[in-house]
């Protein structure tokens, strides 16, 4: 509880509609994982969030508009959470692509919701350019900043028959399959097996920044 905030203390009008949001947005996702979009309404959002129609209605006009702020939401979580990784990693280029790639498997973002909604959201963007454009921008950030970390890696290392493009969006592709493949196949395709397959494929790329016997340590 902050300094200063007696308990049971009246939250201000800003936060108590910052909360409200929120909730709408994350009953929002758990629709969308349960039902996908068609069979997701605001009714079973504002059930879903404890919160009433009209209060809905405040926040957001349409499904769409509802629809398309959790998108934002969750393309934000994700950058946020990757960026986060990126920071916290260590000083080399190494370092920091093996903790970003890693991150993709640990909460908030591997939660089988998000994952499960974040599928929903690129089967919808073809037809909808305004999710076509959220899901861009949110990748195009994330895989320039591949493309450099694959770039130095390769430089630094010599690994002059790698092409640093082609890398980065096979590790990006592993990083979707595996989400996928664990989406479909509860309990076969774990979180910790999608560890081990980046792993491994970096062991395979660039043999000299990540040693086989460093993964077995790990």
């Amino acid at each position: 509880m902050p300094e200063g905030q007696l308990q049971g203390a009246p939250l201000s009008r800003a936060e108590g509609k910052r909360r409200s949001r929120q909730k709408l947005i994350t009953a929002t996702i758990n629709s969308i994982a349960k039902r996908g979009f068609a069979d997701t309404t605001l009714a079973r959002v504002a059930e879903g969030a404890g919160l009433s129609r009209g209060i809905v209605n405040f926040h957001f006009r349409t499904k769409d508009a509802l629809f398309l702020e959790t998108l934002k939401y969750m393309a934000r979580e994700y950058r946020e959470n990757w960026f986060r990784a990126f920071d916290a990693a260590g000083p080399t280029p190494a370092d920091k692509l093996e903790a970003t790639l890693l991150s993709d498997f640990e909460p908030p973002v591997s939660n089988r919701n998000r994952i499960a909604v974040w599928y929903a959201f690129y089967g919808e963007a073809k037809s909808r350019p305004t999710y076509m454009k959220e899901c861009t921008e949110s990748d195009n950030v994330i895989h320039n900043t591949l493309i450099n970390l694959c770039q130095a890696i390769i430089d630094e290392g010599g690994y002059e028959d790698r092409n640093a493009q082609a890398i980065a969006l096979g590790l990006s592709s592993i990083v979707e399959g595996l989400w996928l493949d664990n989406l479909l196949n509860t309990g076969v395709v774990t979180l910790e097996h999608g560890r081990e397959v980046v792993k491994n494929y970096l062991q395979a790329l660039f043999p000299k920044h990540f040693p086989r016997n460093q993964g077995a340590a790990n």
